[in-house]
């Protein structure tokens, strides 16, 4: 019997994983979209969402002969030379038809009624299903007119196509959609809320896969688990499963059983920080990588500056590495990977990491890094705030270090020796010239070796 981790930790179920303990709910939910026209699935983060559509509510249409798109997203980062008249359009007809060899030039120049009839004439497709949308409100707030066209296009796309549709959308964002709602078919605002799990429904969540491993909780260490993760109320699915991934990480696997030992010590309310921390100290150990460049990369590639989930195309920079660390933090259920026309794009595993990188990496460096860099960090993440700068008195113990400093710091470094006056400013260009001349002169030297070879 494998005792392989069968907890899935921060992300979503997968496709051709099973989703415990939601089968109501997928029944429900099923029968609800079959019966009206456009559904409006909401929930808290963190519910289960997307783990219950791309599971069972995919699988119960397809058996009812409504075969569904997998679950699509208004978020596509803007192409390089793509010059598209609605960006949500754009990323939806990308997930519909990126994979037919079209060029981007020409998906961007589609209406969506007429990618959804190319999609359906290809594949059969009977239910639109679209993932966070809330994600039109947050990606750019004050986009009204392209959000308006963008609900007008899908309510013509939907009668055009004779389709039903699932929309999913977080439970805080809800209101704010109703103004763009009253543009789609069918009877408006017709919704299906997906609670949390309950006492009963959590102790089956965190014993059935166990089980399935030939090991067992003991009762009062199952009971012990959720009173710490329902904290009185409920309990959320991702967070169990973070939980009990790292519970079984640190089980002694020749005991036969998980008893109170195992999860007598378990830290709830810092449990996704700490999965995130652990991981990169497993990476860095294993490929020997800059911990600070693959933090930096997570809260400057993956997250905005107003604190939303973002993609990007490129890894951190680790140099040849690049690639293998990528692969690993998907190991991890950090990141996703999304294949869009040709382009792989990486995205945080789930938006409840968000604050958790955030909150982590601010940890971290306070504890390896001199104060100033800190500051440097914060001034960053504060839109160059001025009131983040170092006053005179601080400026005197920044060292004269012939590192290589970051961008963000060379720059904060040079702002707050303006702002000090005359002699600080001398200071800082003699600084600068120390750090930045050396690694001219190495660059200007390897050019030089690389011409003479040729």
């Amino acid at each position: 019997m494998s005792r392989d981790n069968p907890y899935i930790g921060p992300r979503a179920f997968r496709v051709t994983e099973k989703l415990p303990n939601r089968e109501r709910e997928a029944k429900e939910l099923t029968n609800l979209v079959m019966a009206e026209r456009v559904v409006l699935l909401h929930a808290t983060s963190g519910a289960g969402k997307t783990s219950l559509i791309q599971t069972s509510v995919t699988q119960r249409l397809t058996d009812e002969g409504l075969k569904p798109t997998r679950a699509l997203r208004v978020e596509c980062p803007r192409p390089p030379g793509v010059d598209f008249r609605n960006r949500y359009v754009y990323s939806l007809t990308l997930d519909l038809l990126g994979s037919e060899g079209l060029r981007p030039e020409d998906l961007a120049k589609m209406r969506l009624s007429e990618a959804l009839a190319k999609a359906n004439d290809m594949r059969g497709y009977r239910v639109l299903i679209i993932d966070q949308l809330e994600e039109i409100l947050t990606l750019d707030p004050a986009d009204l007119d392209t959000k308006t066209d963008f609900f007008r296009q899908l309510g013509e796309a939907i009668e055009a196509c004779s389709m039903w549709a699932l929309l999913a959308v977080r439970d805080d964002y809800l209101g704010s959609l109703d103004h763009y709602l009253r543009l789609l078919p069918g009877r408006p605002r017709v919704t299906y809320r997906l609670d949390l799990l309950g006492r009963q429904e959590a102790l089956a969540a965190i014993r059935n896969p166990a089980s399935e491993r030939a090991v067992e909780f003991t009762d009062d260490a199952a009971n012990m688990l959720v009173d710490k993760l329902a904290g009185g109320g409920c309990v959320e699915p991702v967070q169990l499963q973070v939980v009990c991934r790292r519970v079984w990480r640190d089980w002694d696997h020749s005991q036969p059983v998980i008893g109170v030992r195992s999860v007598e010590n378990v830290d709830i309310d810092t449990a996704l920080g700490k999965y995130y921390s652990r991981s990169l100290d497993d990476l860095v150990e294993e490929l020997e990588v800059d911990e600070r460049v693959v933090r930096d990369w997570f809260e400057q590639s993956l997250i905005t500056d107003t604190g939303y989930r973002t993609q990007t195309l490129r890894g951190p920079e680790v140099g040849e590495l690049e690639r293998e660390v990528l692969q690993q933090l998907e190991r991890m259920y950090l990141i996703r990977s999304d294949l869009r026309a040709g382009s792989r794009w990486y995205e945080l595993a789930h938006d409840r990491l968000v604050g958790a990188v955030l909150e982590n990496n601010r940890a971290w460096q306070l504890h390896h890094l001199a104060s100033w860099q800190v500051a440097a960090y914060e001034w960053n993440r504060k839109d160059r705030d001025p009131s983040f700068l170092l006053p005179k008195n601080k400026l005197a113990y920044v060292p004269l270090t012939s590192k290589a400093l970051l961008e963000h710091e060379l720059d904060f470094l040079r702002k707050s020796y303006e702002d000090a006056g005359e002699k600080w400013r001398a200071k800082f260009t003699a600084t600068a010239f120390r750090v930045v001349f050396p690694l001219a002169l190495v660059e200007l030297v390897v050019i030089v070796v690389l011409v003479v070879l040729r």
